[in-house]
């Protein structure tokens, strides 16, 4: 099967314009981590840093330190980009490129995955919120779940 990464690297803006909508405060974050949680249909663990400051990280029994490695990999990557660490992916893939082509991505403090999202205030990335545990793909999703549910939360 042959992925259009073009495209999808398109349609992940609608899952950023998403993200852009959530609420910053402490206690929906907690709630976004936790529903992270509730998504996930094995053990993962999440984090979520706002302007260099950890806001929460959580790592359920059965996840280990590798995980941690990759959330801080794929907050740097959000920051590094300004789009989620899958919007990169498919970018990279797009573009023809590795992450040795790009100045900024360092393989060894960025990631090549998805499984990290965007926070946003007036329009800038200000954090990121990442999970790790499952397939990429999947850890996409599961944010994607997690903040469909917040945001229901505090608007329903």
């Amino acid at each position: 099967m042959t992925i259009d990464h073009a495209a999808a690297r398109a349609a992940l803006l609608a899952d950023e314009a998403l993200y852009a909508t959530l609420p910053l405060d402490g206690k929906a974050l907690l709630a976004l981590a936790l529903s992270v949680l509730d998504a996930a249909p094995a053990p993962v663990a999440v984090k979520i840093a706002i302007a260099g400051r950890t806001i929460v990280e959580i790592a359920e029994d059965g996840t280990a330190g590798d995980n941690s490695h990759f959330l801080d990999l794929k907050l740097a990557t959000v920051l590094g980009c300004g789009h989620s660490s899958l919007w990169w992916h498919h970018h990279l893939r797009a573009t023809g490129r590795t992450l040795k082509d790009v100045d900024w991505a360092d393989p060894f403090r960025v990631v090549d995955m998805g499984g990290g999202m965007p926070l946003f205030a007036g329009g800038r990335v200000i954090g990121g919120v990442a999970v790790s545990g499952l397939a990429h793909e999947d850890d996409h999703a599961v944010l994607m779940t997690a903040a469909r549910a917040v945001l229901g939360q505090t608007t329903g």
